[in-house]
């Protein structure tokens, strides 16, 4: 998806424009795109929407416009609403304006480093993104704020890609260009003093001279004012013919690299108290020098915040002297939204790799085809961390078989050629335990064992939660791990708020992830993250997102790829059955809680449980109409959805459903009833569809006996 404001405003994907036609929504979408990930209050979208006289629904109506943006954008953008406003955020899309200071800020430092081909070609490609006076269709209001800024950053890139240009002597081919523009700008000093220096070197020293000395009455007249000293300095040069004004010689090509043996070592420091993994480590390590499989780069996967890059760091610094010519890392997350460029990563790459100073092939092929020529005959470790598809990596990866490769992710990369995995589930219980000993106090946790089990379960045995929970204890020797316990249950605190640590923040890692989604993942998330089943199937999915089955699956598995859902197994119809692991869950319930108004989550549990109602009704119909093959096909049913049916029950009546509560008692009990006939055979404790529910089914009888 390819998303404009550099000219008329404008959603574009595959060839068809997806644009609102109305001004009022355009505006909202240029003043979100525009912030720059940041929050934009509910008060600035109605100020440069409706301006100082916005209509008495304008509440009503800036909340249709977003959640029509909403359907337009997705999966490509994300708004989401942080009170009090919203924030958009770029998932799988291009801002051309993103894309223009990318390459702008590009050119401006090839600028200082004298790399002039290299900013001239930068600078082109961004003002080449503009398609006329930007954001075209917006309001009035938003145009006065924001078209000055946008506009002075186009001129700002104009002259310093004509900089560049006079800087390799094409002056000729800019004194039309020239002039053009400073008939269209003509207080603008530094484009009069670029015209009159490609005048100067043109051999047209007389025009120069009377170009300055119209500029300092157009001046004098409109201004008010004398000029500047850098237009002064310009015209002094003329006049007493400054060498340092002439065309400069010709300069050698800038893609000629001299290359010298160069060892870097960006490798990460490891952790220094790097706790358990053994199996995993002693496996990566194997993978590593598996001098049959020696180009062919080792995936390490795992949900967020599983330890992926305290592993490849850990494995890589256990085996330096095995890389002689040294360690190349990058972490290719970058912000939110946006991963990182291979072709900036190159950039550092080839940096390090070759003589310091030398210009850069400026393409991402012709700087990937040196990167592999360079590499040709050195053993270096690569560890690309945090990658997000198998097209940010494949230019990173190295040619030869002497070099090896490390890349962490979420998803498995098995379009990745000759990709080898290595899944990083969550912790062990007693590595878990063994972290948080380790960093709080072995002392602390052996006088409050059970309440460490609780911790550490709380925290879903995820490593990095574990390490944050420790690291705020180890920095509160005061506290008690029961005080530690008491923050993460408080109804009163958002339990993430506590997982943050310094830099080390479960919410953030996970909204990584969760920004990449397609809309429909998003909203299943957060849906399924209201109802307190363990076990999710795909009939639910399907009603709580109101699709079919068959899309609810597709959803599912995508979710299962983010590594935000987990198989939990197959019942005996041999569907497939999902979790939430718990640090997941209370993350989606936040974003549920930002994301939904109270009817709408409301609406979504009620769908839920009236769906568990409706289905456990038809398999007591199934088992009491007399027909043997129904009822052996209910029995099934029935074993598999009881603890579904069981949580539906208590969730009911937990959160006000009084009516929905008193029916699933009734149906429960009748179930239970069923079920204990003789020809009718419950399922063991313990068996594949779960533990068994004991008592609960009789209490839902007396709860609706009660009713």
């Amino acid at each position: 998806m390819e998303i404009r404001v550099l000219g008329p405003v404008g959603i574009h994907q595959a060839g068809r424009g997806l644009t609102p036609v109305a001004e009022k929504p355009k505006t909202v979408l240029a003043a979100l795109l525009l912030a720059g990930g940041r929050v934009v209050s509910d008060a600035r979208l109605r100020d440069v929407t409706w301006g100082r006289t916005p209509p008495a629904t304008v509440d009503q109506q800036l909340y249709t416009y977003v959640s029509r943006l909403r359907k337009l954008l997705s999966p490509g953008a994300a708004i989401l609403r942080h009170r009090p406003g919203y924030r958009l955020v770029l998932t799988d899309a291009t801002l051309d304006h993103a894309e223009f200071d990318r390459l702008a800020g590009l050119g401006y430092d090839a600028l200082k480093a004298r790399r002039h081909a290299a900013a001239s070609a930068h600078l082109t490609t961004a003002l080449a993104l503009w398609r006329g006076p930007a954001l075209g269709g917006v309001t009035e209001h938003l145009a006065r704020v924001e078209l000055p800024r946008l506009e002075e950053a186009r001129m700002a890139a104009l002259e310093g890609r004509i900089a560049a240009d006079l800087a390799l002597g094409r002056h000729d081919a800019l004194v039309s260009e020239l002039v053009g523009l400073v008939e269209a700008h003509p207080v603008r000093e530094r484009l009069r003093a670029q015209l009159m220096t490609a005048l100067y070197r043109a051999g047209r020293q007389a025009d120069a001279l009377a170009e300055y000395r119209r500029g300092r009455v157009i001046l004098a007249e409109e201004l008010g004012i004398d000029p500047s000293s850098a237009l002064n300095d310009v015209f002094q040069s003329i006049l007493s013919g400054d060498p340092g004004l002439t065309a400069p010689a010709d300069r050698p090509p800038e893609t000629r690299v001299q290359r010298r043996p160069v060892r870097p070592a960006m490798l990460p420091p490891r952790v220094a108290d790097f706790t358990g993994r053994e199996p995993q480590l002693e496996r990566l390590r194997s993978l590593l020098f598996d001098h049959q499989a020696a180009t062919a780069p080792v995936v390490v996967t795992g949900a967020a915040g599983a330890g992926k890059s305290a592993l490849a760091v850990q494995a890589g610094r256990l085996r330096l002297d095995s890389f002689p010519d040294g360690q190349l890392y990058a972490d290719l997350a970058g912000s939110p939204g946006r991963s990182k460029d291979p072709h900036d990563v190159l950039e550092w790459f080839l940096q390090s790799l070759c003589e310091p100073g030398t210009p850069l092939p400026l393409t991402v092929d012709e700087r990937t085809q040196l990167y592999r020529s360079v590499l040709a005959e050195r053993r270096v470790l690569v560890v690309l961390d945090n990658a997000h598809d198998e097209q940010q990596v494949r230019p990173l990866l190295p040619g030869a078989a002497c070099s090896r490769v490390v890349v962490t992710a979420r998803s498995r990369f098995t379009a990745l050629e000759g990709a080898r995995q290595l899944e990083l589930d969550v912790f062990e219980r007693s590595e878990a335990l063994a972290l948080l000993s380790r960093v709080a106090g072995a002392g602390r946790v052996a006088a409050e064992p059970a309440v460490a089990d609780w911790l550490v379960e709380r925290c879903g045995l995820l490593p990095l939660a574990v390490r944050v929970v420790a690291g705020r204890l180890a920095a509160k020797p005061h506290w008690t791990l029961t005080e530690m316990a008491r923050r993460l249950a408080d109804g009163h605190r958002r339990p993430l708020d506590e997982l943050r640590l310094g830099d080390l923040d479960v919410r953030s890692s996970l909204n990584r992830g969760y920004l990449r989604l397609p809309g429909e993942a998003r909203t299943a998330l957060c849906r399924l993250s209201l109802l307190r089943t363990p076990e999710i199937p795909a009939w639910l999915t399907a009603v709580v997102l109101e699709t079919d089955e068959s899309t609810a699956e597709d959803v599912l598995e995508a979710l299962v790829d983010a590594r935000l859902l987990e198989v939990s197994g197959a019942d005996r119809a041999g569907r497939l059955r999902y979790r939430m692991p718990p640090v997941i869950r209370l993350f989606a319930s936040e974003r549920a809680e930002d994301e939904s108004d109270g009817a709408e989550r409301h609406s979504t549990v009620d769908r839920a449980l009236t769906a568990w109602l409706l289905r456990a009704r038809a398999g007591v119909r199934a088992l009491t109409d007399g027909r043997p093959v129904r009822a052996a096909g209910a029995l099934p049913w029935s074993d598999a959805e009881r603890i579904g049916l069981v949580a539906a029950f208590h969730q009911a009546d937990a959160d006000g459903h009084d009516a929905t509560a008193r029916s699933l008692a009734r149906t429960l009990a009748e179930l239970h009833r069923l079920h204990r006939r003789p020809h009718h055979r419950p399922v063991p404790a313990g068996s594949a569809q779960g533990p068994d529910p004991g008592p609960r089914p009789r209490d839902a009888a007396v709860y609706a006996a009660k009713g």
